[in-house]
């Protein structure tokens, strides 16, 4: 029996055709044009002042890391050290102890969600929290860079004699466990400080006396109770924290953390309008006029806030007080 002979099938090599620099050539041009339409002279120094303290922050924390792991790896005496300051806190009573622990469950948080607040905080608060925020990061890198150099050059046994790291040493490792050496003086107090006096000073602006009292209060309370867990629950000595307080708030105002500092454009408004909205969008005006409402309503908040706060609830409405804000000021 002959079977029917099916036509010879064509197989077609595959082709890689050579990349079209052309193309290339085009992308850039586009975004070359959107960054010259929307970005302005003002807000690209911007910018690039604020990636170049980032990168050094960043190239600090990873040789911070690195260290860490390095004088935690290396032979020495183990016996913990003397702590007067944690023996008199954990002494019979343990009022101390007992009210570092106020809170636990309801407002105290881990340092990494600390470091978001303090964050979100600043940014709730316009150019000034962004100066805030800009001033925090420079002093975040220049007191943990010299930590680096404390406890690399002494090298304190930890408080607890059962903390031991093993290894391997991974400068990416951004929590080795076991990490045990990096004690004077301490880092999360950087954090706590820092964050504590971006409160202290954003809050300056509130109307009510009162509620700015409360609120410096609150967090520094919550520094002192984070200090005195950190020494009790034997993470650290008690001279690292009261070290790290210090020099953080040395830091703060030394006046290298004002050199070359990134400030946003003023007025910022032009700038954010032309980063969104492109050169030939014509709006006839609109976005302009809901800008300085929401202005005025922001102003007479700051003012008055319990009373705007009672008028939009119950008329869901706030009348505008007969002022004339422009959005070139903002």
């Amino acid at each position: 029996m002959h079977m029917p002979t099916c036509p010879q099938r064509r197989h077609l090599e595959a082709r890689y055709e050579p990349t079209n620099s052309f193309s290339f050539l085009v992308i850039i041009s586009i975004l070359l044009q959107q960054w010259h339409d929307r970005i302005t002279p003002e807000m690209a120094v911007y910018a690039v002042k604020s990636i170049r303290d980032l990168l050094f922050m960043g190239i600090e924390l990873l040789t911070e890391n690195t260290m860490i792991q390095v004088i935690s790896s290396l032979e020495h005496n183990r016996t913990p050290l003397r702590d007067v300051a944690e023996e008199y806190l954990s002494d019979a009573n343990r009022t101390f102890v007992e009210f570092a622990y106020i809170g636990e469950d309801t407002y105290q948080v881990n340092t990494n969600t600390v470091l978001f607040l303090w964050i979100f905080y600043c940014f709730l608060h316009g150019t000034n929290g962004l100066k805030v925020l800009q001033k925090g990061v420079r002093c975040l890198t220049l007191a943990r860079a010299l930590r680096v150099i404390t406890f690399s050059i002494t090298i304190l046994p930890n408080p607890n004699p059962k903390c031991n790291f093993t290894g391997p040493i991974d400068p990416f490792n951004l929590s080795p466990g076991g990490a045990c050496n990096d004690l004077l003086y301490s880092g999360h107090v950087i954090v706590y400080t820092i964050s504590a006096l971006a409160v202290t000073i954003l809050c300056a602006s509130y109307p009510c006396a009162l509620l700015r009292l409360f609120i410096r209060l609150f967090i520094w309370i919550q520094v002192i109770q984070r200090m005195i867990r950190a020494v009790v629950e034997f993470h650290h000595y008690s001279v690292d924290m009261f070290l790290g307080l210090c020099v953080t708030l040395l830091i703060w105002h030394a006046d290298i953390l004002y050199y070359d500092l990134p400030s946003l454009p003023k007025p910022l408004y032009p700038h954010l309008k032309a980063l969104i909205l492109t050169h030939d969008y014509n709006d006839n005006g609109t976005i302009d006029y809901y800008v300085n409402q929401l202005i005025l309503i922001y102003q007479q908040f700051k003012r008055q806030p319990i009373k705007t706060l009672k008028n939009f609830l119950k008329d869901r409405s706030i009348s505008l007080l007969p002022q004339k804000v422009h959005s070139k000021q903002i």
